[in-house]
């Protein structure tokens, strides 16, 4: 019988507990010229159908000559059916 160290069986321990009941979840993010709203949007829209949306962040950031590019990551969990369409192309 081999002696497993404490701190090695308590990492595993706490790994097994860690991912019980944890769901998968993604983020989409999009950038736009236009506004942080559209880059919202757009983030919005190449999620997984049925997904939930969860927090969403968004930076704004000069791009040079007095313009201005916006970037949003939306995080989200998928459904729980897990019948999720494919994110769809722009």
């Amino acid at each position: 019988m081999a002696i497993v160290p404490f701190r090695s069986t308590l990492l595993l321990v706490a790994l097994i507990v860690g991912s019980a009941g944890t769901s998968w979840a993604g983020s989409s993010t999009a950038d736009s010229v236009w506004d942080e709203e559209n880059a919202r949007q757009r983030a919005i829209e190449q999620i997984p159908a049925g997904a939930v949306v969860g927090t969403t962040n968004c930076e704004s950031f000069s791009v040079g000559m007095g313009n201005t590019r916006y970037r949003c990551t939306v995080n989200y969990t998928p459904s729980a059916t897990g019948n999720e369409a494919p994110p769809q192309g722009n």
